[in-house]
C-alpha cells in the first residue's frame, strides 16, 4: 500500500524556499546600514579643573628668608653675601658695609631681620621666579620694608634681590592671596600704562628735570622722593648761605644695570621694583669748605679739608605702582632706598 502524498507535492519537485516578507527584509537591511555607519563612543571622562596654587608655600618662604638672614648676620664681605644676595641688594649692602667699616658703624646698616606681615608668592611654574615680602616695621622705623627675592634657575638658591623702605602714606595695591600666588609681569608687558622695562629711563628723567621731563604727566605730581631731593638740596644750600656763602644744588639720575622685577596686582596693574644711580652735586663759592652731612656719606669722605664742589654718588632702588593701560591713574611711588657709595671733590 502506497503512502499518501500530500496533494500539494508533485513527484520530483524541490521544496520551495521560505521567503520573508519584503518589508521585514528591508527593515533589517536599513538597521544593518545604520549600525555600520554609527559607532557609539564611550563617554569621555570630564577634565579635572587645574589646581591654582603658589609654587612656593608660606613655610618654604620663611625658610628662605631665615637662610638670607643667617648670611646677613654673619657676612662682612662680598663673598659670603653673594651666596644669598644678588642684584641691587648685593650692591647696596656692600655699600652699606663700606660705610660701616669707614666709621659709620652698624647704624648705617639697613635692618634686614625680615619679620614678615605679608607675602606675595610666585604662581609661575618656570624660572626665573620672584617672591616679595613686606616686613613688620623695625623699632627705629615707622614704615615696613619691601624685600624682593629671586631664583634664577631650578638649581639656584633664592637670593635677596632688592629691598626698599615703603613710603609713609603710600596706598599699597592689592595682590592675590599668598596661597594662590601672583603672576610675574614681563619687562615688555604692554598691558600696563608703562612697560616695566621702560620705567627706569622715564622715572630717572622725571627725577632729574622734574616737570620739564617729557614723561612728567605719567608720574604722580610730587612724590616723596622728589620732595626729599628738593628739601635735601634746599637744606644744604641754606647751610652755606647762613655763613654768607652762595650755593647751588643739582641732582642727576640714570638707570642702573640689573633689570626689573614686576608682579601683577588684582586690578590688572603691577608693582615694579628697579634700580637707579644718582649723583648729587653741591657747589659753593671758590674756597668754600664743604663736607658731607649724612653719617653714611661722611664715612666715605677721605678729604678732611673740604671742597667747594662736593659730589655724592648713590645707589637707589625704588618700588612703583603702575596702573593698567587706559587707566586715568598715574605711576606712583611705593618705596625707595638710597645708599651713598662714593663721595668726591671737584
Amino acid at each position: 500500500m502506497n503512502p499518501r502524498r500530500s496533494p500539494l507535492a508533485r513527484p520530483g519537485a524541490r521544496p520551495r524556499a521560505r521567503r520573508r516578507p519584503p518589508a521585514v527584509v528591508a527593515g533589517l537591511s536599513a538597521a544593518a546600514l545604520l549600525l555600520a555607519g554609527c559607532t557609539v563612543e564611550p563617554p569621555a571622562p570630564e577634565a579635572e579643573a587645574p589646581v591654582i596654587a603658589a609654587v612656593v608655600s608660606a613655610p618654604q618662604e620663611r625658610e628662605i628668608l631665615d637662610s638670607v638672614v643667617s648670611v646677613l648676620e654673619g657676612a662682612d664681605g662680598a663673598g659670603p653675601l653673594a651666596s644669598r644676595l644678588a642684584g641691587p641688594a648685593l650692591t647696596m649692602r656692600e655699600a652699606e658695609l663700606a660705610a660701616a667699616s669707614g666709621g659709620g658703624g652698624r647704624s648705617v646698616l639697613t635692618d634686614l631681620a625680615l619679620e614678615t606681615q605679608q607675602l606675595i608668592l610666585p604662581a609661575e611654574q618656570g624660572w626665573p621666579r620672584s617672591s616679595f615680602a613686606i616686613t613688620e616695621p623695625p623699632e627705629d622705623r615707622v614704615t615696613p620694608l619691601l624685600a624682593v627675592l629671586d631664583q634664577r634657575t631650578a638649581r639656584d638658591q633664592y637670593k635677596l634681590w632688592a629691598y626698599v623702605w615703603l613710603v609713609s602714606g603710600a596706598t599699597m595695591p592689592q595682590f592675590a592671596p599668598a596661597e594662590l600666588g601672583s603672576e610675574a609681569v614681563a619687562a615688555d608687558d604692554a598691558s600696563l600704562l608703562v612697560p616695566p622695562g621702560a620705567l627706569a629711563e622715564q622715572y630717572a628723567s622725571v627725577l632729574t628735570v622734574g616737570d620739564r621731563s617729557q614723561y612728567a604727566a605719567v608720574f604722580a605730581a610730587d612724590d616723596d622722593l622728589r620732595k626729599e631731593l628738593r628739601e635735601s638740596g634746599r637744606d644744604q644750600v641754606a647751610a652755606t648761605t647762613e655763613k654768607d656763602g652762595k650755593g647751588r644744588f643739582e641732582v642727576a639720575y640714570e638707570p642702573a644695570d640689573g633689570g626689573v622685577k614686576a608682579v601683577r596686582t588684582v586690578d590688572g596693574g603691577a608693582m615694579v621694583v628697579l634700580a637707579l644711580r644718582s649723583q648729587e652735586t653741591l657747589r659753593a663759592e671758590e674756597g668754600w669748605q664743604l663736607t658731607p652731612a649724612s653719617p653714611s656719606a661722611a664715612a666715605l669722605w677721605d678729604d678732611g679739608d673740604g671742597t667747594d664742589v662736593l659730589r655724592t654718588a648713590y645707589h637707589d632702588t625704588v618700588a612703583l605702582y603702575v596702573p593698567p593701560a587706559g587707566s586715568a591713574a598715574t605711576v606712583s611711588l611705593l618705596g625707595v632706598h638710597r645708599v651713598p657709595y662714593a663721595v668726591s671733590a671737584g
